[in-house]
């Protein structure tokens, strides 16, 4: 597998890559793309489509999309989404397994839609990123996207097929007058360690939160977190916070929530910052959520994830299409 990989990505071939949203393709010179916010950093992908702990593997690649004009190029990236559903994915045995809208609750920048991709080897990756018929594909992608990230990782849901837990705990209907007054280990400073806008919200983060329309008040949502661990030390850490969450009577469970994804990521073929886990946590609605981070054990064991984590997003997603036809990963509890 090393040496065909090696043939599809000559040095030539390599300028001349570009990405999709989880899809590669020859660019024609004169469009406009920016190398790690709509172009891949080839020098990861180089690394990636030629590491032999992945070759010939299947695994999924996660999307997160931030549209032009504050959202509203989505228009345009619906255009080119249907057009990869139709007859580039495909042809080389790719499929979407989740695609959603998309809001920012906790992290830097602000996405607006998520999706995940299946593909059934980095070879079938690049060979669809090196077809021709992609160009026109590519520029319909362009004329609605702002930035995303593109990250490989390991392929399956966690346990989807199990129910979700029924909520022992009562949920707080927030308002945008509470949602940042009330203490809170995702919200503001009230959790010790807790920095805002990265590993917590901010005000105007968690108001716009409670004033989506879209997600409203009683859809069930997912929640994707991204992982950057502050070293062994971070990871014992959060461990440590993940430990307080999970189980039967932890406090995910007692708020009717449950993890729906746990995968190990690589490095960031697109995106600022590398992250060592995507996990998926799924809330019978938006207020489960706010309610759990206002709860008395959440806070206590908040600090633990506010220090073990050098770099986080929390993205509330809203599951409008999920495949749950894939078993939980290898090695998942």
């Amino acid at each position: 597998a090393g040496s065909s990989m090696q043939n599809y990505l000559s040095a030539e071939a390599m300028m001349r890559l570009t990405t999709i949203t989880g899809h590669l393709l020859v660019q024609p010179v004169a469009t406009r793309g920016v190398p790690g916010k709509t172009l891949p950093k080839i020098e990861v992908l180089q690394a990636f489509a030629t590491d032999p702990a992945w070759a010939g593997k299947p695994f999924w690649m996660l999307n997160v999309l931030r549209f032009k004009a504050e959202g509203a190029g989505s228009s345009e990236y619906d255009k080119y989404s249907d057009m990869m559903r139709r007859d580039g994915l495909p042809k080389v045995g790719a499929r979407i397994v989740f695609s959603g809208y998309a809001r920012t609750v906790i992290g830097r920048n602000e996405y607006h839609a998520v999706a995940i991709v299946e593909y059934p080897s980095p070879e079938a990756f690049i060979k669809m990123a090196m077809s021709k018929s992609m160009e026109e594909k590519n520029t319909v992608r362009l004329q609605g996207l702002e930035e995303q990230y593109l990250i490989p990782m390991r392929p399956g849901w966690y346990h989807i097929d199990r129910a979700a837990p029924e909520a022992s705990r009562p949920f707080t209907s927030f308002t945008a007058e509470t949602v940042h007054t009330t203490p809170s280990g995702f919200v503001g400073s009230f959790a010790t360690g807790a920095r805002v806008g990265q590993t917590s919200a901010s005000s105007s983060q968690a108001e716009a939160f409670v004033k989506d329309e879209r997600i409203g008040s009683t859809n069930t949502v997912w929640h994707l977190n991204l992982l950057r661990f502050a070293g062994a030390a971070g990871r014992d850490s959060y461990a440590r916070y993940a430990k307080a969450m999970g189980g039967k009577s932890g406090v995910l469970s007692q708020f009717g929530a449950r993890s729906t994804l746990a995968s190990d990521c690589y490095r960031s073929l697109m995106g600022d910052f590398n992250f060592d886990q995507a996990i998926i946590a799924e809330y019978p609605c938006r207020d489960s959520f706010l309610s759990m981070g206002a709860s008395s054990e959440y806070l206590e064991a908040a600090p633990f994830r506010h220090e073990g984590l050098e770099e986080t997003y929390i993205i509330s997603c809203l599951p409008e299409y999920v495949d749950r036809g894939q078993a939980s990963p290898q090695g998942a509890p």
